[in-house]
Protein backbone atom coordinates (compact mmCIF):
# COMPACT_ATOMS: atom_id res chain seq x y z
CA UNK A 1 0.00 0.00 0.00
CA UNK A 2 1.45 3.36 -1.00
CA UNK A 3 1.79 6.28 1.37
CA UNK A 4 -0.77 8.33 -0.58
CA UNK A 5 -3.39 5.62 -0.06
CA UNK A 6 -2.61 5.08 3.61
CA UNK A 7 -4.44 7.60 5.81
CA UNK A 8 -2.37 6.58 8.84
CA UNK A 9 0.87 7.42 7.05
CA UNK A 10 -0.50 10.79 5.98
CA UNK A 11 -1.69 11.51 9.53
CA UNK A 12 1.72 10.52 10.94
CA UNK A 13 3.46 12.82 8.43
CA UNK A 14 1.16 15.73 9.24
CA UNK A 15 1.53 15.18 12.99
CA UNK A 16 5.31 15.16 12.61
CA UNK A 17 5.17 18.22 10.40
CA UNK A 18 3.34 20.14 13.13
CA UNK A 19 5.11 18.77 16.20
CA UNK A 20 8.56 19.42 14.73
CA UNK A 21 7.69 22.96 13.66
CA UNK A 22 8.32 26.07 15.66
CA UNK A 23 5.25 28.16 16.59
CA UNK A 24 5.70 30.63 13.73
CA UNK A 25 5.86 27.75 11.24
CA UNK A 26 2.64 26.32 12.72
CA UNK A 27 0.91 29.63 12.01
CA UNK A 28 2.21 29.47 8.42
CA UNK A 29 0.80 25.94 8.08
CA UNK A 30 -2.58 27.08 9.43
CA UNK A 31 -2.71 29.95 6.96
CA UNK A 32 -1.81 27.63 4.10
CA UNK A 33 -4.57 25.25 5.14
CA UNK A 34 -7.16 28.02 5.24
CA UNK A 35 -6.01 29.41 1.88
CA UNK A 36 -6.25 25.94 0.34
CA UNK A 37 -9.75 25.30 1.75
CA UNK A 38 -11.03 28.67 0.59
CA UNK A 39 -9.66 27.89 -2.87
CA UNK A 40 -11.61 24.62 -2.81
CA UNK A 41 -14.76 26.48 -1.74
CA UNK A 42 -14.39 28.97 -4.59
CA UNK A 43 -14.05 26.15 -7.12
CA UNK A 44 -17.15 24.46 -5.73
CA UNK A 45 -19.16 27.70 -5.78
CA UNK A 46 -18.26 28.08 -9.45
CA UNK A 47 -19.51 24.51 -10.03
CA UNK A 48 -22.65 25.39 -8.02
CA UNK A 49 -21.90 22.60 -5.57
CA UNK A 50 -23.18 24.17 -2.37
CA UNK A 51 -22.53 21.15 -0.15
CA UNK A 52 -18.87 20.76 -1.13
CA UNK A 53 -18.36 24.51 -0.89
CA UNK A 54 -19.89 24.50 2.58
CA UNK A 55 -17.65 21.66 3.74
CA UNK A 56 -14.51 23.42 2.49
CA UNK A 57 -15.60 26.68 4.10
CA UNK A 58 -16.38 24.92 7.38
CA UNK A 59 -12.80 23.68 7.45
CA UNK A 60 -11.41 27.13 6.62
CA UNK A 61 -13.59 28.64 9.37
CA UNK A 62 -12.28 26.05 11.83
CA UNK A 63 -8.71 27.08 11.03
CA UNK A 64 -9.53 30.77 11.42
CA UNK A 65 -11.18 29.90 14.74
CA UNK A 66 -7.96 28.22 15.89
CA UNK A 67 -5.97 31.27 14.84
CA UNK A 68 -8.31 33.49 16.91
CA UNK A 69 -8.03 31.19 19.94
CA UNK A 70 -4.25 31.30 19.76
CA UNK A 71 -4.18 35.07 20.27
CA UNK A 72 -3.12 36.42 23.64
CA UNK A 73 -5.19 39.60 23.79
CA UNK A 74 -3.68 40.67 27.13
CA UNK A 75 0.00 40.46 26.25
CA UNK A 76 -0.33 40.87 22.48
CA UNK A 77 -1.55 44.44 22.72
CA UNK A 78 -2.78 46.25 19.66
CA UNK A 79 -1.42 43.66 17.23
CA UNK A 80 -3.42 40.86 18.83
CA UNK A 81 -6.58 42.98 18.99
CA UNK A 82 -6.22 43.93 15.33
CA UNK A 83 -5.67 40.32 14.32
CA UNK A 84 -8.72 39.30 16.35
CA UNK A 85 -10.87 41.85 14.54
CA UNK A 86 -9.41 40.79 11.19
CA UNK A 87 -10.11 37.10 11.85
CA UNK A 88 -13.68 37.97 12.87
CA UNK A 89 -14.09 39.99 9.67
CA UNK A 90 -12.78 37.06 7.63
CA UNK A 91 -15.25 34.73 9.33
CA UNK A 92 -18.14 37.05 8.53
CA UNK A 93 -17.05 37.51 4.91
CA UNK A 94 -16.74 33.75 4.36
CA UNK A 95 -20.21 33.13 5.77
CA UNK A 96 -21.74 35.99 3.72
CA UNK A 97 -20.08 34.71 0.55
CA UNK A 98 -21.32 31.19 1.14
CA UNK A 99 -24.88 32.28 1.87
CA UNK A 100 -24.93 34.53 -1.22
CA UNK A 101 -23.17 31.82 -3.27
CA UNK A 102 -20.62 34.42 -4.39
CA UNK A 103 -16.90 33.84 -4.75
CA UNK A 104 -15.80 37.51 -4.43
CA UNK A 105 -15.94 37.70 -0.61
CA UNK A 106 -14.03 34.43 -0.41
CA UNK A 107 -11.39 35.78 -2.80
CA UNK A 108 -10.96 38.87 -0.62
CA UNK A 109 -10.40 36.70 2.46
CA UNK A 110 -8.00 34.46 0.56
CA UNK A 111 -6.02 37.56 -0.47
CA UNK A 112 -5.88 38.77 3.14
CA UNK A 113 -4.69 35.36 4.33
CA UNK A 114 -2.09 35.20 1.57
CA UNK A 115 -0.69 38.57 2.62
CA UNK A 116 -0.61 37.56 6.29
CA UNK A 117 0.99 34.24 5.36
CA UNK A 118 3.76 36.08 3.55
CA UNK A 119 4.49 38.10 6.69
CA UNK A 120 4.42 35.03 8.94
CA UNK A 121 6.78 33.23 6.55
CA UNK A 122 9.26 36.07 7.11
CA UNK A 123 8.82 35.79 10.88
CA UNK A 124 9.29 32.01 10.71
CA UNK A 125 12.46 32.51 8.68
CA UNK A 126 13.80 35.03 11.20
CA UNK A 127 13.04 32.71 14.11
CA UNK A 128 14.73 29.81 12.34
CA UNK A 129 17.77 31.99 11.67
CA UNK A 130 17.97 32.94 15.36
CA UNK A 131 17.62 29.31 16.47
CA UNK A 132 20.14 28.04 13.90
CA UNK A 133 22.63 30.69 14.94
CA UNK A 134 22.41 29.39 18.49
CA UNK A 135 22.23 32.87 19.90
CA UNK A 136 19.53 31.90 22.33
CA UNK A 137 17.94 35.26 21.67
CA UNK A 138 14.23 35.58 22.26
CA UNK A 139 11.91 35.75 19.25
CA UNK A 140 10.79 39.19 18.08
CA UNK A 141 8.44 40.91 20.59
CA UNK A 142 5.40 40.68 18.30
CA UNK A 143 5.45 36.88 18.31
CA UNK A 144 3.52 36.29 21.56
CA UNK A 145 0.50 38.07 20.07
CA UNK A 146 -0.35 35.13 17.86
CA UNK A 147 1.63 32.33 19.34
CA UNK A 148 1.32 32.41 23.11
CA UNK A 149 -0.88 29.32 23.24
CA UNK A 150 1.83 27.32 21.47
CA UNK A 151 4.86 28.73 23.24
CA UNK A 152 4.01 27.29 26.66
CA UNK A 153 5.74 23.90 27.04
CA UNK A 154 3.40 22.55 29.73
CA UNK A 155 0.26 22.79 27.59
CA UNK A 156 -0.55 20.79 24.50
CA UNK A 157 -1.05 22.75 21.26
CA UNK A 158 -4.68 23.42 20.43
CA UNK A 159 -4.68 22.54 16.75
CA UNK A 160 -7.32 21.01 14.55
CA UNK A 161 -5.20 18.87 12.27
CA UNK A 162 -8.12 17.64 10.19
CA UNK A 163 -8.62 21.05 8.61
Amino acid sequence: MSVSNNPNAIAMYMAGNVTQSDPAQIIVLLYEGAIYRIGQAIQEIEKQNTLASGIALYRALAIIGELRKSLNLEEGGEIARNLDRLYLHMHEELVKGHLAKQAQPLERVRTLLTDLNSSWRQVAHQVKTIIDAGTGAAPPPAMPAGLSAYAQPDTAPRLALKA
